[in-house]
């Protein structure tokens, strides 16, 4: 398996309906054919660089012709025999106004993850060709600074996630394994997971999360690594996905699963979730507002069902759906840092299979 779980996800009637309504209209404010299939976005944190954002895409090829591969009724393997050949594609995009500009592409790998640097104006890519790599803006456009090859080039480097107040990287490798990147080097590499690690994660200066597809959610302390310091393997009823720690609750932490809940828990004590809270499908990406004033809002890309916003409500221990926006598969959505107007703070999406690139507002 590669991102997609093969069991249906079954919705309560409520929340067929946000769906259904989703999927019917909400016309975006700007709609952009990413040709190769997408499944990462990420704007740029830095101020002064806010209008930047990257889509990274993950594109199978016909092994024969060369020409892109149909979409399949499943998603791509991580392994297997002679898996058909797989390129990527960075674009770097421009907001003007709330259409984007395309400024530069760069031909890759395909890709699994991109994320910024919350220090400087750079990106860092994992691959499936078991690389990390990183690029600068400079001028409105990419350049490459360095390449590390964290495993072999059979392994898929599957998530990525830089340490606050520093330029090291975490990412997971398709092995089970996560790797612990210093200038350019892996210091540390270890194994993390009886199945794929889609999701590790930082949280405060020495604290690494992981999640998996032995459904299993794990926390590391990054100087004495190969040992978890807390696991939870009950709870989860699909692998997990995506690990956000909110960027205004040094103790709270979002989860997202295949099994279409969205879970916080306090890292603290994190055997027993604080909320959970159902969603319109199986998450991939979970990404908290960047504003202090809207701190309780969680953007998600559900997969099959689109993308929606969870507002939750601190210390009540209560959340609810506000907005939600169509997608085929939902993979990839971020908040922009740009100011908001009475209408909300600008978001943008990027579906799978339909290889579609959406900006709107919520």
């Amino acid at each position: 398996m590669y991102l997609t779980p093969t069991s249906e996800v079954h919705l309560p009637p409520q929340l067929e309906l946000l769906v259904s309504a989703a999927l019917e209209g909400s016309p975006s404010l700007a709609q952009v054919d990413t040709v190769y299939s997408a499944d990462s976005i990420e704007f740029c944190p830095l101020p002064g660089y806010e209008q930047y954002f990257t889509c990274g895409t993950y594109q199978l090829l016909d092994p024969v012709t060369g020409e892109l591969a149909p979409a399949p009724g499943t998603a791509p393997s991580s392994g297997g025999d002679a898996p058909a050949p797989r390129v990527g594609r960075i674009l770097l995009y421009a907001l003007d106004g709330v259409a984007p500009v395309e400024k530069d592409r760069v031909e890759t790998a395909a890709i699994l993850d991109v994320k910024w640097s919350p220090s400087r104006p750079e990106i860092s890519v994992a691959d499936a060709k078991g690389a990390l790599t990183r690029y600068a803006l400079n001028g409105g456009r990419l350049q490459m600074v360095e390449k590390v090859a964290v495993a072999d080039v059979d392994t898929l480097v599957l998530s990525l996630d830089h340490r606050p107040g520093s330029e090291e990287v975490i990412t997971s490798l398709s092995s089970g394994e996560l790797a612990h990147i210093v200038g350019g080097q892996v210091v540390e590499r270890w194994a993390a997971h009886d199945f794929e690690p889609w999701i590790t994660a930082w949280q405060g200066r020495d604290t690494v999360w992981s999640g998996g597809d032995d459904l299993a959610l794990k926390r590391w302390d990054i100087r004495m690594p190969g040992t978890p310091t807390f696991v939870k393997r009950k709870g989860f009823d699909g692998g997990v996905t995506t690990i956000a720690p909110s960027p205004h609750n040094e103790h709270l932490l979002a989860v997202g699963s295949y099994d279409a809940h969205l879970r916080l828990f306090d890292a603290r004590s994190p055997a027993r979730p604080l909320l959970e809270l159902e969603m319109p499908g199986g998450i991939w990406r979970t990404r908290w507002h960047p504003s202090q004033q809207r701190k309780g809002d969680i953007l998600n890309a559900c997969m099959h069902g689109g993308f929606a916003v969870a507002r939750i409500t601190e210390g009540a221990g209560e959340g609810e759906i506000t907005h939600t926006f169509p997608g085929t598969l939902g993979y990839g959505a971020d908040w922009c840092r740009l100011p908001p107007t009475e209408e909300g703070s600008l978001v943008a999406t990027c579906s799978f299979y339909d290889h579609d690139m959406n900006v709107w507002r919520a």
